[in-house]
């Protein structure tokens, strides 16, 4: 009896249990790699496409909401694919966009972190009711709010995922390890959004964002995750408010939340977090080969996401200033 093999479960049928699999080979330490570098210049670029673009289009050319994104995120991909060639080979021959996602861990993952970036926004709110009055609000109607529905829930989520786990976290790991390329990619990725309760929201997605790509070797995972939270988001906006969109972070704005509630919600938000914290242990990350994460790209990305960050707040500090605008 002892020389028949045990009964193995089939790599799909693991991958659909959520069961674990060994983790993806890494690319070794003399092979090419993305650096500190190339993350920032593509996390930068995005931030500065979709911005800029969007603004344009919506404020120059009067363009609907879903189609000025649309533009924005074609910019964006035209200018990853055109100027930074060297980075678009590097990701695509990286392990964690040529493994396949596990869907048991993409979905118990996306279930922590929407219970984690409700549940503190809830209590953000509860102290600072004020905080919802700059959360962006994603209207459109007729056609444009399919083609909304499609950049911001499916196209924009990838994009990101590209930019801040694929090369951003990816750079910063290689350069000091898997703790501080979450914690940094996470912070740029959670302020890159501006509004501060929107951030406060957003922050505990980040991090399971980063935490699932090392702990599964996947950037799918976080891909699906991402395009879970956006369009189940954006889709009960369009439900709740008829044919308009509410924020992103959820349809919290306007509310008043008592602050017993908020208590639960950081209780609530605070344990999942701990849970994905503990389940979602770095599997997949290299050894750290040293270096500075400080570079001119990414110096000049914390840059442009502290800008943001002033420019969404302004309407909190100073009321008045933006009136008649």
């Amino acid at each position: 009896m002892s020389d028949v093999p045990p009964l193995k479960t089939p790599l799909m049928a693991q991958e659909l249990l959520g069961q674990s699999a060994p983790p993806p080979a890494e690319v070794q330490p003399s092979a090419p790699h993305l650096s500190v570098s190339q993350g920032g210049w593509t996390a930068a670029s995005l931030l500065l496409l979709q911005n800029v673009v969007s603004a344009v289009a919506l404020q120059g050319f009067k363009l609907p909401l879903g189609t000025s994104l649309l533009l924005s995120f074609i910019s964006t991909v035209l200018v990853f694919r055109l100027i930074m060639p060297g980075t678009f080979r590097l990701l695509l021959s990286d392990t964690r966009w040529t493994t396949r996602p596990n869907i048991g861990v993409a979905l118990g993952a996306f279930a922590l972190s929407f219970a984690a970036s409700r549940s503190i926004l809830i209590f953000v709110l509860s102290l600072w009711p004020q905080g919802s009055q700059n959360i962006p609000q994603f209207q459109s109607s007729g056609f444009d709010l399919w083609v909304l529905l499609l950049v911001a829930g499916v196209l924009i989520p990838i994009a990101e995922e590209i930019a801040f786990r694929g090369t951003l976290m990816r750079g910063l790991e290689w350069a000091r390890g898997p703790l501080v390329a979450a914690v940094m990619s996470s912070l740029i990725f959670a302020f890159a959004h501006g509004a501060p309760a929107q951030v406060a929201a957003i922050l505990p997605l980040a991090w399971v964002l980063a935490r699932v790509v090392q702990y599964s070797g996947s950037l799918w995972n976080s891909v699906i995750i991402h395009v879970l939270n956006n369009s189940l988001a954006v889709g009960l906006g369009a439900l709740l408010q008829g044919k308009t969109f509410g924020a992103l972070s959820g349809d919290v704005a306007g509310m008043k939340i008592p602050l017993g509630l908020g208590l639960a919600g950081l209780l609530m938000g605070v344990t999942a977090l701990i849970v994905a914290s503990f389940w979602l242990t770095p599997r997949t990350s290299p050894r750290s080969e040293g270096g500075s994460i400080w570079t001119v790209s990414t110096v000049l990305l914390v840059v442009l996401v502290l800008a943001v960050v002033a420019l969404a707040s302004l309407p909190l500090l100073f009321p008045g200033l933006l009136k008649g605008v």
